[in-house]
């Protein structure tokens, strides 16, 4: 059975998803979880703390899997393919989102929500992760001397269009295994 927070959760994520941060209410995420506004308010205090606990379960949920796929003791092919399928299982069949979280983040910087201490985005947490660890496999000769960054851009690029193409039903994105060939003919030494 799923908790009250959780459907809360689920139906804040799913509202700012659909009608953005703004542009949902807190009679519309309770209607959506089949609660009472006065118990949203009860378990999270207001919109902007729904907010928050989605952006740091969507950060924590990423961070772990980079760091467990990241520090794993494989070969190169199969860390990246794992953290392709890894964060497309997260971002798409988890409905994360990429794109709506980069875009709460966007707000919360021009809104001025600091006191939630975001050191980086969770894009940025990403691109870096990845870079570091595709520079490190340049220096190792494991892959082949290519500019990590852009490495680590297409990445996220697929990723990106696979968030995006789960929203339209009439395309869906290239399986993972695909991608990770395509890109290894690349990488490989």
């Amino acid at each position: 059975m799923v908790s009250t927070e959780d459907r809360i959760l689920d139906a804040a994520r799913s509202l700012f998803i659909r009608k953005g941060y703004r542009g949902t209410t807190t009679r519309e995420i309770a209607a959506e979880a089949g609660v009472s506004e006065v118990t949203l308010f009860r378990k999270f205090g207001s919109k902007k703390n729904l907010l928050k606990r989605i952006m740091d379960t969507s950060r924590r949920r990423v961070s772990a899997l980079l760091g467990d796929v990241l520090n794993a003791d494989r070969e190169p092919r199969e860390v990246i393919y794992e953290v392709i399928s890894g964060l497309t299982e997260v971002i798409v069949n988890e409905k994360m989102d990429l794109l709506f979280v980069m875009l709460a983040e966007r707000e919360l910087e021009e809104h001025g929500f600091e006191e939630w201490e975001l050191p980086d985005s969770t894009g940025e947490m990403i691109y870096t992760a990845l870079e570091n660890y595709l520079s490190e496999m340049t220096e190792k000769g494991k892959i082949r001397d290519v500019d990590p960054g852009v490495a680590a851009e297409l990445i996220i690029g697929y990723i990106s269009h696979a968030s995006l193409s789960s929203h339209f039903r009439c395309h869906e994105t290239r399986p993972p295994q695909e991608f990770t060939d395509i890109l290894w003919n690349g990488l490989k030494p």
